[in-house]
């Protein structure tokens, strides 16, 4: 009956092979990124003093956390912008509520500013700094507003004509000619 088994698996069960493949591998290095004990060499470098890491900065690591939680509004502009655009300016249940969402939501955040920042307030040596990239947020949040303000005028629901405080004036067409957005 001839052997079918592959030189590998008889290599593996041979145990003169193994013993010869264990003291190859005492003697090759770790990577520099393994600490585990194992192989004799890391064994001889771990007497060897090694480099002092560096402290983070604290008040850096805030700074760029700030900004990060002042930019989650600055990304959702554009999707917004889209949304407003694409609900268009019918007086339908799903329009209006898009733009009060987009009235409703930054005013809230804006209302709650202390609590998105909670995290990175506190630090004396960055307080200028997170201030300063607060006032970015609220204006953000502004212009999420703007777009909600604008989406509700092309809509007519904003009063800002005389026919729609006076009954004798003549009723204003909002939606004559053409509009670069009529979001």
């Amino acid at each position: 009956m001839p052997n079918n088994t592959d030189d590998w698996v008889e290599n593996l069960l041979n145990p003169e092979l193994v013993k010869e493949w264990k003291t190859t591998t005492l003697n090759t290095p770790s990577p520099r990124w393994y600490s585990g004990s194992g192989s004799g060499v890391d064994k001889q470098r771990s007497n060897t003093p090694a480099k002092k890491t560096q402290k983070p900065d604290i008040a850096a690591l805030q700074v760029q956390k700030a900004w990060e939680i002042a930019l989650q509004p600055a990304k959702s502009i554009p999707m917004n912008f889209f949304m407003s655009y694409m609900s268009g300016t019918s007086l339908q249940i799903i329009p209006i509520m898009t733009a009060l969402m987009l009235l409703s939501g930054p005013i809230k955040s804006v209302f709650t500013i202390r609590q998105a920042f909670k995290p990175v307030l506190g630090n004396p040596e960055s307080q200028s700094q997170v201030y300063g990239i607060m006032c970015l947020y609220i204006l953000f949040q502004a212009i999420l507003v703007f777009i909600g303000l604008q989406k509700l005028n092309a809509m007519g629901l904003i009063p800002n004509k005389t026919s729609d405080w006076m009954a004798w004036e003549n009723v204003v067409n909002y939606n004559k000619g053409l509009k670069a957005f009529a979001f």
